[in-house]
C-alpha cells in the first residue's frame, strides 16, 4: 500500500461519526443501505450521504445500487491491506 492511499483511508476514518458510520457498514455481512446506516447512527440522512461518499472515495466501502437504494459494503481487502501496512510500519 503507498502511504498516500493510507493517508486518505486513515484520514476518512479519523472522523468521529464516520467512523461510526464505517464500523456499521463493516458489522452488516450482507450489506446495508443509506437509509439503514442513518438510522443505525442517528446521522441526518444528507450528512449520512457526504459521509458515505467520504468512505466510499477512500476505497473503504463499495456501493451498489438498486432502483431508489443504495447498499454499501466495507471493502474488507481495502480495510486488512491498511492493518498489513500499519502493522509492517510498527515493527
Amino acid at each position: 500500500m503507498e502511504k498516500m492511499d493510507a493517508v486518505a483511508k486513515l484520514s476518512a476514518l479519523a472522523q468521529p461519526t464516520r467512523l461510526e458510520i464505517f464500523l456499521a457498514i463493516a458489522r452488516a455481512a450482507d450489506g446495508i443501505t443509506s437509509s439503514e446506516v442513518a438510522e443505525q447512527t442517528d446521522t441526518m440522512p444528507n450528512n449520512a450521504s457526504v459521509h458515505l461518499s467520504v468512505l466510499r472515495n477512500a476505497g473503504l466501502v463499495s456501493s451498489t445500487k438498486d432502483g431508489r437504494s443504495v447498499t454499501y459494503r466495507a471493502e474488507r481487502v481495502a480495510v486488512q491491506r491498511l492493518a498489513t501496512f500499519l502493522s509492517e510500519a510498527a515493527k
